[in-house]
């Protein structure tokens, strides 16, 4: 059974490669969001990556984790799993909204920087900042404040989707980390508690940037979350 993998923000293929190492032989596809200019877009990409006739896990990371809900919820019959990471169903608070729609307001102005904000430190915990920022900065660069203006305009804002996972009745394993400056470990265990049938793992010391903070760990979650 094919599995597909969907990026966060401002990423591509290269921030799933060092989970990728991790885990054993398995139908892998990759849904690259960073092409996308809409939401619309973002769910077409994942349509044309899941085979004819087939169901598919997805395994989707921060806003990748959205998309893979939303098209779950489309395409229900198409659907083995979930395996939601860096990602709360429960949708954005206000604030969230208000902070995104303040960035909106610099990206349209083209002066956003990625090495000169917070925007990515907040990612990755403070003591892997000096190894690990360098990889997500470059990806930033290469992919530009474009692409970032396309995925936060086109994911803002975000409702809740609690419920309708809920009656989704498909297998929905949560990953979180309990230093994320993103996405805060008490709203992934919010939504877990609204979601009977989800199961939830809690990486230590960890950021939102988890899949190249600690690749091994979250493979052997992602193994672990697929009924396979």
């Amino acid at each position: 059974m094919t599995v597909l993998f969907l990026p966060g923000t401002l990423c591509d293929e290269r921030v799933w490669f060092p989970v990728w190492k991790k885990l054993p032989a398995m139908q892998r596809c990759y849904v690259p969001l960073q092409w996308a200019n809409t939401l619309q877009d973002m769910l077409a990409l994942t349509s044309d990556r899941v085979p004819d006739g087939e169901k598919v896990h997805l395994v989707g990371y921060s806003m990748g984790g959205y998309i893979a809900v939303l098209w779950a919820l489309t395409y229900p019959e198409k659907v083995s799993s979930l395996t939601l990471l860096g990602y709360s169903p429960l949708g954005l608070t206000d604030e969230e909204t208000a902070r995104r729609k303040q960035l909106l307001a610099v990206l349209k102005q083209g002066k956003f920087s990625s090495r000169q904000s917070q925007y990515l430190a907040n990612m990755i915990i403070p003591d892997k900042r000096d190894s690990l920022l360098p990889v997500i900065s470059d990806m930033a660069d290469d992919l530009g404040g474009a692409t970032l203006l396309a995925h936060v305009s086109s994911t803002t804002p975000r409702k809740d989707l609690t419920s309708q996972l809920s009656a989704l009745g498909v297998q929905v394993h949560l990953i979180a980390a309990d230093a994320d400056a993103v996405v805060s470990l008490p709203s992934i265990q919010r939504a877990a508690n609204n979601l009977p049938k989800a199961t939830l793992s809690i990486l230590k010391h960890c950021g939102h940037m988890m899949l190249i903070e600690q690749p091994e760990e979250v493979a052997s979650l992602i193994v672990k979350g697929l009924p396979i």
